[in-house]
């Protein structure tokens, strides 16, 4: 099980919106809020991220809770985010090489560029379709 901190900021039509509490440091710098890395501070802001999730345990607004989700879950999400991307971009490669007859390294490299993306919008498309999975994956618990 994967656990994390949160702070209940606001609930509505039975959800909870939470603000995730970074406790583990990051592996670059040992910082838990923010980039302490100046250039990775710089290419990626730093910004809070808003968790909206079904309040079944009727938190209250400032109330800290544990955000728990499945190491089964978190594995398939990471197999599916990685995994698909990569899949298409060897099935772009194979296309063109094989089945098109193209023995070009560049067309090659573009068949695989062109599969990568749409490995991508592929993967685009199953989030938004599942986006409301989360809900029943990931469960508030309270703390004591």
């Amino acid at each position: 099980m994967i656990e994390e901190e949160a702070i209940v900021i606001s609930q509505k039509d039975g959800f909870a919106e939470l603000d995730v509490i970074r406790t583990k440091p990051c592996g670059l710098c040992g910082k838990t809020q923010g980039c302490g890395n100046s250039i990775w501070g710089k290419v990626f802001s730093f910004q809070k991220r808003k968790i909206q999730i079904r309040n079944k345990i009727n938190a209250k607004v400032g109330e800290k809770v544990k955000l728990v989700i499945e190491d089964n879950y978190l594995l398939k999400s990471s197999l599916l985010l990685y995994g698909l991307p990569l899949f298409f971009l060897f099935v772009g490669m194979v296309t063109t090489e094989y089945f098109l007859g193209v023995n070009n390294d560049l067309m090659v490299f573009f068949g695989g560029v062109i599969g990568f993306l749409i490995g991508i919008f592929l993967l685009k498309f199953i989030t938004i379709q599942n986006h409301t999975k989360l809900f029943s994956e990931a469960m508030l618990v309270k703390i004591d």
